[in-house]
C-alpha cells in the first residue's frame, strides 16, 4: 500500500499528554460498527457485488475485466477505518507471476498491491473520504486481468485479476487527529521528553516494553542478550505470516489444549520442539534431550500455553507494549500492515515490523508508515545456523527509535 512518508523533528515543541488529546476525541466502539463479509456462493455479502465480479463459487468470487465495485454501507462511526481483504490473484506459473490491484475508496485511492499467491492486504479509508459519499463505493483496477484461456489454462475465457474471499471493515482506535497528521504531507512533531525517556532506558527496561510475535526468534534472543526475560507466548516461536493472522483473528482459541500440543525431537536431536497443531506454530520448549520425558512436556505445555495465550490477548487489549514481528525472508511491508491491522481491531497497539535495510533505509533505523504501523531495518539477520549471531546495536538502535515514535504525540507542526 502506499504508505506515507513522515520529517520527524524532534525540537521542544509544546505538546498535549495523549490521554488530554484522546478527551478531545471521545469514541464509541458499539460491537454492530463492524463489518464482516465472506465472498462466497449462498452468501449475504454478494448483494454488494456492483459490477465486474463473476458467479460466486464455494469460497470466492472473481473480479471479471478491469474493474470491479462493491458497494456497502457506510459506518456508522465518523473515523478513520481500516478495510482488509483476503484476496487470490489468477497467476499463472512461467506466464503470470503476479496480479497488481489498485483500491479506490469513494473514488481515493486508498491502496495499491502486488500479488503474487493468496494473501491479506490491508488499507486505511480516512474520516473524510468515508464522509464524500452515503454509502462507501470501493473499487479494484486490475490492470493485469487476464483470460486463462490464452494463458495455456484449459477454455475459461473470463478476464479474471483476483477472488475475493473475505472483507473486513471497522474503525481504527486512534484520535483522528493523529490520522490527519500520519496522512498528511505536513511535518509533524515529537515530545522531547519522549526522546530524552527512550535514550535513558536502561537496555533491560527499554527490552520490556517489546513483545515478540515472530516470524522466528531472533528478537527473543536480543531481549535475552539484553537482560530481559518477559513472558511471551510467542517470543521464541515460528510465526509464518498467515498463520499468524488466522490465530489472532481467532484470538489463538484453543492453542495449548492437549489435543493441539505436539511435541517433537528437534530435527538434530538435540532438544525438544513444541508444535501447535491448531494454527501451525512452533516453538522451542528449552529441554534438551534426557531433562524431561515428553509426556512430561506435554503436560507442562497444557498447562503453560492458555496461560500465556490470555496474557498476549490482555496485553493486545491494553495496547501499551509494541509488538514485533520480523520477517525470515524479505516479506514486502504491504504484506505486514494486516498484521498491524488486526492488532489495532482490539486496542490502540503498535506494530514494528523488522525487515532487511537498503540504500534508502540504512540498518538501525526506522521509520513510521502509517497509524499503528513502524518499520525498522538491519543489515541483515541472524544466520540460521546461529541465532544468536545477530546485529545487537542494531537492534538496540531501532528499539530505541521505535520507543520514541510510538511515545511521542503526533500534532501538525506549527
Amino acid at each position: 500500500m502506499p504508505f506515507c512518508k513522515i520529517s520527524v523533528m524532534t525540537n521542544k515543541t509544546k505538546v498535549l499528554p495523549r490521554g488530554a488529546m484522546a478527551a478531545d476525541h471521545p469514541m464509541i466502539w458499539p460491537p454492530e460498527d463492524e463489518l464482516s463479509l465472506l465472498f462466497r456462493a449462498g452468501s449475504e455479502a454478494l448483494r454488494h457485488c456492483a459490477a465486474g465480479w463473476a458467479q460466486s463459487e464455494a469460497t470466492e468470487t472473481w473480479s471479471l475485466g478491469r474493474r470491479s465495485v462493491l458497494v456497502l454501507p457506510a459506518p456508522r462511526t465518523p473515523l478513520p477505518h481500516l478495510l482488509t481483504l483476503q484476496l487470490r490473484p489468477h497467476v499463472v506459473e512461467g506466464r503470470l507471476a503476479t496480479q497488481g490491484v489498485r483500491v479506490l475508496a469513494n473514488g481515493v485511492e486508498v491502496g495499491v498491491f502486488t500479488l503474487a499467491r493468496r494473501g491479506e492486504r490491508a488499507c486505511i479509508i480516512p474520516a473524510a473520504v468515508l464522509a464524500l459519499r452515503p454509502s462507501l463505493e470501493i473499487v479494484f483496477e486490475t490492470s493485469d486481468a487476464a483470460r486463462p484461456s490464452e494463458l495455456g489454462e484449459g477454455q475459461d475465457t473470463r478476464q479474471l485479476a483476483v477472488a475475493l474471499i473475505a472483507l473486513r471493515l471497522y474503525p481504527d482506535r486512534l484520535a483522528a487527529s493523529d490520522h490527519a497528521a500520519l496522512l498528511s504531507d505536513t511535518p509533524v512533531a515529537v515530545d522531547i521528553d519522549a526522546v530524552l525517556r527512550a535514550d535513558q532506558l536502561a537496555l533491560s527496561q527499554l527490552m520490556l516494553h517489546f513483545e515478540s510475535l515472530g516470524q522466528n526468534c531472533e528478537f527473543g534472543l536480543v531481549q535475552r542478550k539484553c537482560g530481559a526475560e518477559p513472558l511471551g507466548l510467542l517470543r521464541f516461536a515460528s510465526t509464518p505470516l498467515p498463520n499468524l493472522l488466522t490465530a489472532l483473528a481467532a484470538r489463538f482459541e484453543g492453542m495449548g489444549l492437549p489435543d493441539s500440543v505436539r511435541v517433537e525431537m528437534s530435527a538434530n536431536g538435540r532438544e525438544f520442539m513444541v508444535k501447535d497443531s491448531r494454527y501451525g506454530l512452533t516453538y522451542h520448549a528449552w529441554v534438551n534431550a534426557g531433562e524431561m520425558t515428553a509426556e512430561a512436556l506435554h503436560r507442562r505445555e497444557a498447562r503453560r500455553v492458555p496461560v500465556l495465550v490470555r496474557k498476549l490477548l490482555e496485553d493486545i487489549e491494553l495496547g501499551e507494549k509494541i509488538f514485533v514481528f520480523k520477517g525470515m525472508d524479505a516479506l514486502a511491508e504491504e504484506m505486514v500492515f494486516p498484521l498491524a491491522a488486526a492488532l489495532r481491531r482490539h486496542g490502540p497497539n503498535r506494530l514494528l515490523f523488522v525487515t532487511r535495510a537498503d540504500a534508502a533505509h540504512p540498518g538501525g533505523t526506522v521509520e513510521p508508515r502509517a497509524a499503528g504501523y513502524l518499520v525498522g531495518y538491519l543489515d541483515r539477520f541472524a544466520p540460521g545456523e546461529d541465532a544468536h549471531d545477530f546485529l545487537l546495536d542494531q537492534w538496540v538502535n531501532v528499539c530505541r527509535s521505535a520507543y520514541r515514535l510510538a511515545h511521542a504525540v503526533w500534532r501538525r507542526a506549527a
